[in-house]
């Protein structure tokens, strides 16, 4: 069931249990693949923003 078929039934129902089925297809839609490479992009890398390392003396 996807989130329109879910919308549908909640319109024609009116049921908090229809909502509440629509609202978490639609979370686990925008929860997606999506989210794995925004975070992988925003990353910095070695979390540091100077990027000069450790100095061993």
């Amino acid at each position: 069931m996807d989130d329109w078929y879910a919308w549908q039934a909640f319109f024609t129902t009116g049921s908090v249990l229809d909502y509440i089925r629509y609202k978490s297809i639609q979370e686990a839609k925008n929860t997606g693949a999506d989210t794995i490479t925004r975070e992988e992009t925003d990353e910095i890398q070695d979390g540091r923003t100077d990027n000069k390392g450790t100095e061993y003396r």
